[in-house]
């Protein structure tokens, strides 16, 4: 494990560890879910049935390994992964205010949507608040400049958009390393990224998703 001023980084390990952690079973269900999200309306198992040519049945198996998806009143989707409801990260798509789980969704889900997106959330250590443009190709503004991101491998019954307690609640936007020492400190399992780094994880993760949506359809 590398370290920065006696914080703990990332390794190469750790970094293969997360993206498998993510791994996806249903990439093509995820894909469908998060761009139809992107729109601002809840989604119905009706519409991922038509728009994948899947029948109801298997559209539930592939929900049901969505663990933490959230429905509404009428048992439509309204969070897996992108969020209508609101979260401690603002993500502002094509005029629409919307939420991500975590800080590292954030980061990778305008690769997914091909979108340039706003992202403002909270450092969980200060309070302090933080904004970033984040595009396919990359992040282009931060502030604070000093941002980093606190990180955790998923465990081993982790998954795509079934990992919200044990992966998506330590995964913050720092807004120092100074922030982010104490967050370490406080939580033992927790590594820190820098903002690039963490944009590279959240690449290969939503690549690898891509490559297999497009697999299967």
């Amino acid at each position: 494990m590398i370290r920065r001023e006696g914080i703990a980084m990332v390794d190469v390990n750790a970094f293969e560890a997360v993206q498998a952690g993510l791994n996806c079973d249903h990439p093509e269900v995820w894909l469908f879910l998060l761009r139809a999200l992107s729109e601002g309306q809840p989604v119905s198992r009706t519409s991922i049935k038509d728009a994948l040519a899947m029948s109801l049945t298997d559209v539930e198996v592939a929900l049901w390994t969505f663990a933490d998806t959230v429905y509404d009143d009428n048992g439509d989707i309204v969070a897996c992964g992108l969020s209508l409801l609101p979260t401690p990260h603002s993500f502002k798509v094509c005029g629409k205010e919307l939420y991500t789980w975590c800080a590292l969704d954030a980061l990778m889900y305008p690769r997914a949507l091909d979108q340039v997106v706003q992202v403002e959330s909270r450092c969980p250590v200060t309070g302090s608040r933080v904004c970033l443009t984040v595009s396919p190709t990359g992040v282009s503004y931060v502030s604070p400049a000093e941002v980093v991101l606190s990180m955790v491998i998923p465990g081993k019954k982790g998954g795509c958009c079934n990992v919200r307690s044990s992966f998506c609640s330590g995964v913050h936007f720092i807004s120092s390393e100074e922030a982010a020492a104490t967050w370490v400190s406080q939580h033992p399992d927790a590594f820190i990224l820098s903002v690039n780094e963490a944009w590279q994880l959240g690449y290969a993760v939503v690549q690898r998703r891509l490559e297999g949506a497009a697999a299967q359809m």
